[in-house]
C-alpha cells in the first residue's frame, strides 16, 4: 500500500545508483548535510506548502520523516532509501520528469544519516541565538588578535592550511579607508600614516587610523548606502509617472544614526515603530519613513484598496529581507515551499504593517502622501512658533471681545433691528431658471453654473435639479476657500436611489483618484460625511452624522466650518437642528486650498473619477463665507424663525441662541476679531507651506482587519475565519515578549530580544559582507533553508553574540573586523591556494573585489580634488549623457535639471535616485534601481564599465583636474615623471613600481606626441570635458598628463579593492 502511495510522490529524490557507506566517516549532520538535498529535490511536493503537498506526506519535519518514510537505524526498511536507490523508473523518486538529479554521494548521505539514527535537528537559523560560543583553541596562539581569528584559523587547520601573510601597511591602508568610508586615503594620510608605522608599529598606527576612519563624517555616508540598498530608498515613487518624492530626510537620518553609532536595537526600532514611542522625537518619527520607501502609483483608474495591500505587501517582504534575511514573499500566495511559513503567518506579520492612516496612492509630486511630518529647519521652527502663538492670541482675543461684548448685545436686543438677510451669503441658487446653468442671485455679475446634460426635477419650493451620477454641475469662482477660512453650505437633499457611497458635493483637485486638497459631502451608508483634507484620511479632519438620512425624502441640510481646523469646528444640521457627529480624522496640516495645488471647481454630484450621486436631488444651494450660528441654521429652514427669537427672547435658552448669532454675524468688533483671527490662521498655513514634508507612518485609531486573500488579490473574500490577528512566526520564532503590545514596538521588541534567532546574525553578516565582499552566509537575502549555510558557523554565532552582548554597537563590530588578523591578510594567493579555496570560503587569504558604483565615482572626485563635502539635504543631480534621459525614457517624468557648480561633485550618495531612470553610469557598474529590497549587489565585468571609467564625462573631468593638481611648474620629463608618481600615488595608495613608472612615462610621451600635431581647438576640447573651470592652459601636456590619469584611474589598483 505504502509503496502505491509512494509512487504518487513527484519532485523528491532521484536514485543515483547505490554504493557503500564511507568508512569511518563521521554521520552525516541533518541541518548542514541532509537537509540541502531534501529542501533541494522534495520540499517543492512535501514541503511546507498545503496546497501543492503530494501524497499527504511531509519531509520538512521530523513527524514526517519518521512517521513511517525513515526508520531510524535500519536502512532496509526505510522507505526513502529504497525508493531514492531504485532501478526502477516507475519507483524512483523524483520521477524523471521532474529534471532534477542526484549523485552517488548523495545518495550514501542519506544512507549514512539513516544508519546513524536519523537524528532530526531544526534549521540552524531559526535556532536561538546562543548565550554563549566557546572559542576554538588552536596551534598557533601568535597569529590571531582576538577570538574572531581563532575561529578562522581553527577551520584553517581542519583543512591544512595556514593563513597568508598581511598585506603591505600602505595596502591596509587603503583597503581600510574604503570599507570604512567608501574614499581612499589621502596623500598627507598616506605620508601620516607612514610616519607614524616608523615609530610604533603596524598595530597601533592601524588601530590609530580605524579609530580616525569611525569618527569621519564619511563614514556614516558609506555605511549608509548598503542599507539605504535594503530599504529600498529612492527619490522617486517609479512605476508609471515616476514623480520625485520628498524622503530625502530619511536617508539623512540613516547617515547620522550611523556616525552617531545609534545602537542597532535602537536603530531599528525607531525605522519600525518610532512613531509609538513614549513621547517621541521629530527624529523618532522620521526614522519610521523606512517603510513609506516603497513604490507608489498616480497612475489613473488606480484603487486605494488595491495599493493598500501592495504596499502593507511591500513593507512585509522587506521586512523579511531586510532584517530577517528570509524570502517572505512566497508565501502571499500560498504555503511558503521550503520554510515553514504558511500564508496564514504571512498575513499575520502583514497586520503589523496594514494599519497605516493612508490611502495607498499619490497624486503629485508636490503632495506628500499622508501620514507625513513636517521638518522645519531651526530657524523655520521659530517662524513658526512665533505665528502660532499670534494666531493663539488672535484666538484669546476674539473670546475677550466676545465675553467683554454683553452691553453691546443688550443694547442690540433692545433696538429690536430688522433682520432682512443674513450677513456673508456669496452664492444662491434656486434652480429655478436653467438648470444646467443656474444663476447666482447672491452676487452681481456671478458666473453661473455649468452643468451640460442635468436636468430638472420637482423641488421644495420651485425647480431641483436632477444628478445621474455622471455629470456634476459645476460652479466657477465659488467656493474657494483654505482650511483657515470659515464657510458655510446650505442646501435640500434628496436621495432617491441609496448608492453606497454618493458624493454630494464636493471641491477637490482636479484630475486625481485620491483624496488630495479640497472639501466634500458625501453620503456614507446614508450618514452625512463631510471631509477638509490635504490628504485624506492621513491628512485632514472629518465628522459622520450619527443618524441617517432617511431615503427617498428631501431633508434641509446645513454645514458650517469655523476655520478652526479641528474636527470640532464642522457642524451638520439637518431639519434646522444640529445633530450628533463622530469624528473620522482630526490632523491637518498645510493647505488644503484647491488653488495651491491644481485645479477644481466646487460641484454638485460628481467628482473626478468617482461615484457621483445618483438618483440624487437638490434645492436652494446657500453659499456663506462664515460659520452661521445654529439660530441662522434654523431659520434657513423655517424662516421666521429668528425674528420669533427676537421678538421673545425671555427664556434663558432664547436669549443665548440669540446671543451667539449676534457675535456671529452682527457684533462688529468680534468681526474684527473674527477676522483677525483668520488672517493669523492662514499666516501659520503660509509658513507650514514652506517646510519640509516627508512621509513616515502614524497608526490608525483602531487595527485595520487583515485577512489572508487568496492568491495575494486585494480583492479576495474576507471571512471571519482567514482574519488573522498579529503574530510573528509562532512555529519556528520566539513568541513577542510578554507584555509587549501587538503593534509595531512589540514586532520591534520581539526583533531585539537577546536571544532572537535572526536579527543579530543577519545584521553581523551584512557588516562582514562589507569588509570581505561576501557574508559568512553568502545568501544574505535567504538564511531559510534554500539559502547557503554559514561558512563558519560558529564564528558567525560568536561575532551575533558578542555583538548584542557589547550593546548591538555597530562600530565596535567594524573596527573588531577591520583589526583583524584575518582580514589584514593579503588578497595575493598562490595558484594551489585559489584551486583549493577558490571562493575564499575558508578565509585563507584578504578580500578582494571591484569598488561600487558610488566608490568609483567619489574616489575619482576625491583624487581630483573636486569632491563636495558637504553633506545632507534634498537630491543632486550630476552629469547625465544625452538630452534628456528621463524624458526620453518616460514622457509623463519630469525633466531632468542637471545640477550646477559645487552641486555636481558631491558624493553618489546624494545623487538624485530615479527607480525607473537611474544614473546610467551608476547602473552600469552595478548599482541597483532601488524598485525593491536588495541586500546584496552583483558584481559584473562588462565592456561598458570600461567605457563609462574612460569616456563618462564625470571621469573625464576628474581625470583632467587629477592632471592639474600634480602638472609641474616646467614640463621637462624628471618633473613629469614626479607628476606620474605622484598621480598613481594619489589614486593608488601606493608607490608606482618600476614598471609600472616605466609604462606610465611611455603612455605620456606618446600621448604628447599626439596632442603636440593636434589642433589647439581639439586639445582645449579634450580639455573642457565638465564644468569646473580650467586653471592651467590647454597645453598638450596637460592633455597628455590627462589622458595618463585617465589609465591610472582605471587601473586595477584603482577599480579593486585588495
Amino acid at each position: 500500500m505504502r509503496s502505491t502511495v509512494f509512487a504518487l510522490l513527484a519532485l523528491t529524490l532521484l536514485a543515483g545508483g547505490r554504493c557503500a557507506a564511507a568508512g569511518d566517516a563521521p554521520a552525516p549532520n541533518y541541518d548542514r548535510d541532509v537537509r540541502p538535498i531534501l529542501s533541494d529535490r522534495c520540499y517543492q511536493c512535501h514541503g511546507p506548502d498545503a496546497e501543492t503537498r503530494a501524497a499527504e506526506l511531509r519531509l520538512d519535519t521530523a513527524e514526517g520523516l519518521l512517521d513511517w518514510v525513515v526508520v531510524p537505524g535500519d536502512i532496509e526498511s526505510s522507505e526513502l532509501v529504497r525508493r531514492v536507490a531504485s532501478d526502477d523508473s516507475d519507483e524512483r523518486m523524483p520521477p524523471a520528469e521532474s529534471g532534477l538529479s542526484l549523485t552517488a554521494a548523495e545518495i550514501d548521505t542519506l544512507r549514512r544519516w539513516v544508519e546513524a539514527g536519523a537524528e532530526v535537528t531544526g534549521h540552524w537559523a531559526f535556532e536561538p541565538l546562543p548565550e554563549s560560543v566557546p572559542v576554538p583553541a588552536v596551534d598557533d596562539a601568535s597569529w590571531p588578535t582576538g577570538p574572531l581569528d581563532r575561529f578562522v584559523l581553527a577551520r584553517l587547520q581542519q583543512h591544512e592550511l595556514r593563513p597568508t601573510p598581511p598585506a603591505a601597511p600602505l595596502r591596509l591602508l587603503r583597503r581600510v579607508s574604503l570599507d570604512l568610508t567608501g574614499l581612499p586615503p589621502t596623500v598627507d594620510e598616506i605620508r601620516q600614516f607612514e610616519a607614524q608605522l616608523a615609530n610604533d608599529g603596524i598595530d597601533a598606527v592601524l588601530a590609530a587610523a580605524v579609530d580616525r576612519l569611525l569618527a569621519s563624517p564619511a563614514y556614516g555616508e558609506h555605511m549608509a548606502v548598503a542599507w539605504l540598498d535594503a530599504v529600498r530608498y529612492a527619490d522617486s515613487y517609479g512605476f508609471q509617472s515616476d514623480q520625485l518624492n520628498s524622503q530625502w530626510p530619511y536617508r539623512d537620518w540613516v547617515v547620522r544614526a550611523l556616525n552617531d553609532n545609534l545602537p542597532y536595537d535602537e536603530f531599528l526600532t525607531w525605522q519600525l515603530a518610532g512613531d509609538l514611542l513614549p513621547d517621541a522625537t521629530r527624529n523618532q518619527i522620521l526614522a519610521t519613513a523606512m517603510n513609506r520607501l516603497h513604490r507608489m502609483t498616480n497612475e489613473g483608474g488606480s484603487l486605494s484598496a488595491e495599493w493598500l495591500v501592495e504596499n502593507a505587501a511591500d513593507r512585509v517582504d522587506t521586512f523579511g529581507t531586510a532584517i530577517l534575511g528570509l524570502t517572505l514573499g512566497c508565501a502571499r500566495c500560498h504555503d511558503h515551499k521550503y520554510d515553514p511559513i504558511s500564508a496564514r503567518d504571512y498575513y499575520s506579520m502583514m497586520a503589523f504593517f496594514n494599519s497605516i492612516d493612508e490611502n495607498g496612492l499619490y497624486d503629485r509630486a508636490d503632495k506628500v502622501p499622508a501620514p507625513s511630518l513636517l521638518l522645519p529647519t531651526d530657524e523655520q521652527a521659530a517662524q513658526l512658533a512665533a505665528a502660532e502663538q499670534a494666531r493663539d492670541d488672535a484666538a484669546d482675543h476674539l473670546q475677550e471681545t466676545i465675553a467683554t461684548g454683553e452691553e453691546r448685545f443688550a443694547q442690540w436686543l433692545a433696538s429690536q433691528p430688522r433682520i432682512d438677510a443674513l450677513p456673508g451669503l456669496t452664492g444662491r441658487f434656486t434652480f429655478d431658471d436653467d438648470p444646467a446653468h443656474p444663476t447666482n442671485s447672491a452676487v452681481d455679475d456671478a458666473p453661473p453654473g455649468e452643468g451640460p446634460g442635468i436636468t430638472a426635477c420637482e423641488g421644495v419650493t420651485g425647480q431641483a435639479v436632477a444628478l445621474d451620477g455622471d455629470s456634476g454641475l459645476e460652479f466657477p469662482e465659488l467656493f474657494e476657500v483654505d482650511r483657515s477660512d470659515p464657510w458655510s453650505l446650505d442646501f435640500h437633499l434628496r436621495d432617491t436611489v441609496g448608492e453606497a457611497q454618493p458624493v454630494v458635493v464636493a471641491h477637490r483637485t482636479f484630475g486625481t483618484d485620491v483624496g488630495y486638497n479640497g472639501t466634500d459631502v458625501m453620503l456614507a451608508g446614508g450618514r452625512l460625511s463631510v471631509r477638509i483634507y490635504r490628504v485624506w484620511p492621513g491628512n485632514g479632519i472629518g465628522v459622520q452624522t450619527a443618524e441617517v438620512i432617511p431615503a427617498d425624502q428631501w431633508r434641509h441640510v446645513c454645514i458650517t466650518y469655523d476655520g478652526s481646523s479641528r474636527a470640532r469646528g464642522i457642524r451638520v444640521y439637518v431639519d434646522g437642528r444640529e445633530v450628533e457627529t463622530t469624528v473620522l480624522r482630526d490632523h491637518v496640516f498645510k493647505s488644503v486650498a484647491v488653488r495651491a495645488h491644481g485645479n477644481g471647481r466646487f460641484a454638485l454630484g460628481a467628482r473626478f473619477r468617482d461615484r457621483g450621486f445618483r438618483g440624487g436631488q437638490i434645492d436652494e444651494l446657500r453659499v456663506f463665507d462664515r460659520a452661521l450660528a445654529p439660530l441662522e441654521a434654523a431659520e434657513l429652514h423655517a424662516p421666521g424663525t429668528l425674528t420669533e427669537r427676537r421678538a421673545d427672547h425671555s427664556d434663558a435658552s432664547a436669549r443665548e441662541q440669540l446671543r451667539q448669532f449676534y457675535f456671529a454675524a452682527i457684533d462688529p468688533p468680534a468681526q474684527a476679531a473674527r477676522q483677525e483671527l483668520t488672517q493669523r490662521r492662514a499666516a501659520v498655513i503660509a509658513i507650514q507651506e514652506q517646510l519640509q514634508e516627508t512621509a513616515v507612518m502614524r497608526e490608525l485609531p483602531a487595527p485595520r482587519p487583515t485577512h489572508v486573500l487568496a492568491r495575494g488579490a486585494y480583492d479576495a473574500p474576507r471571512t471571519d475565519e482567514n482574519r488573522v490577528e498579529r503574530t510573528a512566526f509562532e512555529k519556528i520564532m520566539p513568541p513577542l515578549p510578554a507584555g509587549a503590545p501587538r503593534n509595531r514596538l512589540g514586532l520591534a521588541q520581539w526583533l531585539t530580544t537577546d536571544d532572537h534567532p535572526l536579527t543579530a546574525r543577519v545584521l553581523v553578516n551584512r557588516v562582514w559582507a562589507n569588509f570581505f565582499g561576501a557574508g559568512l552566509v553568502t545568501t544574505p537575502e535567504n538564511f531559510g533553508s534554500q539559502g547557503a549555510r554559514p561558512t563558519h558557523p560558529e564564528l558567525l554565532d560568536w561575532l551575533a553574540r558578542d555583538f548584542v552582548a557589547h550593546g548591538w554597537d555597530i562600530k565596535r563590530l567594524c573596527r573588531q573586523i577591520a583589526l583583524s588578523a584575518t582580514y589584514r591578510q593579503d588578497s595575493r594567493a598562490s595558484n594551489e591556494l585559489r584551486q583549493r579555496d577558490p571562493t575564499n570560503a575558508l578565509l585563507a587569504r584578504g578580500p578582494s573585489f571591484r569598488l561600487s558604483a558610488e566608490q568609483l565615482r567619489d574616489q575619482a572626485l576625491a583624487v581630483a580634488g573636486l569632491l563636495n563635502r558637504t553633506a545632507g539635504g534634498s537630491p543632486v543631480s550630476p552629469y547625465q549623457p544625452g538630452e534628456d534621459l528621463w524624458r526620453e525614457s518616460n514622457v509623463m517624468s519630469p525633466p531632468y535639471k542637471q545640477s550646477v557648480g559645487e552641486a555636481l561633485y558631491r558624493r553618489s550618495l546624494y545623487s538624485v535616485w530615479k527607480r525607473t531612470a537611474p544614473l546610467p553610469n551608476m547602473l552600469a557598474l552595478d548599482a541597483p534601481t532601488r524598485e525593491v529590497c536588495t541586500v546584496s549587489r552583483s558584481r559584473t565585468n562588462t565592456p561598458l564599465q570600461a567605457l563609462v571609467l574612460l569616456n563618462d564625462v564625470q571621469f573625464v573631468e576628474a581625470a583632467r583636474a587629477l592632471a592639474e593638481r600634480v602638472l609641474p611648474a616646467r614640463g621637462d620629463d624628471g618633473e613629469m615623471a614626479a607628476a606620474l608618481a605622484k598621480a598613481f600615488l594619489t589614486v593608488t595608495g601606493r608607490p608606482a613600481t618600476p614598471r609600472e613608472q616605466q609604462l606610465l612615462q611611455a603612455l605620456y610621451a606618446e600621448q604628447r606626441a599626439v596632442f603636440a600635431d593636434a589642433a589647439p581647438d581639439a586639445v582645449a576640447g579634450f580639455l573642457a570635458a565638465g564644468d569646473s573651470t580650467l586653471a592651467a592652459q590647454a597645453t598638450p601636456e596637460l592633455a597628455a598628463l590627462t589622458v595618463a590619469c585617465q589609465a591610472i584611474l582605471n587601473l586595477d589598483a584603482a577599480i579593486m579593492r585588495r
